[in-house]
């Protein structure tokens, strides 16, 4: 073998030991390009999307754009008596001499008159009378009936000063979790959590849950805030509960793991940004996956009816044009953003065992050759 020979082998074989230890510090964290496009992978039940321009309108980000529900200031609701209550009752008589004060001077008043637990009240001359379940003009009457007979034309006015009924409560993820009363207006959900301080989390964060007696229901705070606010009763509890919208990234990814929402409806491109971008030289521009569980558009049926399945969306950032598409996909909470390694480093990756062979073949030799040579010296 000649010397310039022998030189290009050696030469060849640094070479390959280079990228050998290059591609060891590149673990593959799953399937290659390859194996996710070619025509026979299995895909277990996955249809594979290729995102065009044209494609991605069915997938686009949500607008989050006003929904129905509630708008202004609702009217006010009927405030009801019960147990707790605290009431201030005035009577008065249209003329003097009469058990009440005359009307002229404002009549008599009974302070912190009670609600006690079977939902009654008791007052002089009145005694004790129902008042659980009736709003304030309903006891007026019928406090006034009683007195019929009684006193001289009586006038009756009920103030409710201290109320439990006409509340509600809220709590969970709010600053200042308490019970709220209703009797200076009307609340509704956005009301009741602005006087409770706001949420500790961004609204796209927080599920709000209302029990309504044995009735719960659960709604997203950012849809409340869209414009689907709800009307509250009394009696209602409010709890805001944490719904972290997460996804996952994988792969050639400057950062990987769990990364929740920054906004609530995020494109492919903000996410790819959250993860921190793909890793230069080391990520396929052509090889940008989107793994969705749940697709309501998977595939167009023999009716041209779309049907629901599982997805892999397929992504080629090497054109310019996918930018903009990246920019209008919308990535949903539990998505999977995975991007391959580029072919060179898969190629490195496979001349890497090719490569410790070889290095170890010649470090065999040289010690071999390092040996017959000190046994050649002691001979001579």
């Amino acid at each position: 073998m000649s010397f310039s020979t022998t030189a290009t082998v050696r030469q060849l074989l640094l070479c390959i030991a280079v990228l050998a230890l290059s591609g060891c510090a590149i673990p593959r964290s799953g399937p290659s390009e390859k194996a996710i496009t070619q025509e026979s992978a299995d895909l277990a039940g996955f249809t594979l999307i290729d995102v065009s321009a044209a494609a991605v309108a069915n997938y686009r980000v949500s607008s989050g754009g006003d929904e129905s529900g509630t708008a202004g200031v609702p009217p006010a609701p009927a405030v009801s008596l019960s147990s707790g209550d605290i009431l201030r009752v005035r009577i008065s008589e249209t003329k003097e001499g009469g058990i009440f004060a005359p009307l002229s001077s404002g009549g008599t008043s009974f302070d912190n008159v009670r609600v006690d637990h079977k939902g009654t009240i008791s007052l002089p001359y009145v005694g004790r009378v129902k008042v659980a379940g009736l709003d304030p003009q309903r006891v007026e009457d019928r406090l006034r009936s009683r007195l019929a007979g009684v006193t001289f034309e009586p006038q009756v006015y009920v103030e409710i000063i201290s109320d439990r009924g006409s509340s509600v409560l809220v709590s969970g993820e709010v600053k200042s979790a308490g019970r709220f009363s209703m009797l200076e207006g009307p609340l509704t959900l956005a009301d009741a959590i602005a006087k409770a301080g706001g949420a500790t989390l961004p609204p796209h964060q927080i599920d709000v849950v209302i029990r309504r007696g044995s009735s719960v229901r659960r709604i997203p705070l950012q849809t409340v805030l869209n414009g689907n606010n709800q009307q509250l009763r009394a009696g209602d509890e409010v709890t805001l509960v944490v719904d972290a919208k997460l996804f996952n990234a994988m792969g050639a990814v400057q950062k990987t793991g769990q990364i929740e929402f920054m906004k609530p409806n995020p494109s492919l491109l903000d996410a790819i940004s959250q993860s921190g971008g793909l890793m230069g030289n080391q990520a396929s521009t052509t090889g940008v996956f989107v793994f969705r569980l749940s697709e309501p558009k998977a595939w167009l049926d023999a009716d041209n009816r779309w049907q629901e399945g599982p997805v892999i969306f397929k992504f080629d950032m090497s054109k310019p044009e996918t930018m903009f598409i990246a920019q209008a996909f919308g990535i949903r909470n539990n998505d999977t953003i995975y991007v391959t390694t580029a072919p060179s480093v898969e190629w490195v990756r496979q001349l890497s065992p090719i490569a410790v062979t070889l290095s170890t073949v010649g470090s065999a030799v040289r010690l071999n050759s390092a040996v017959e040579g000190a046994v050649w010296s002691t001979g001579n």
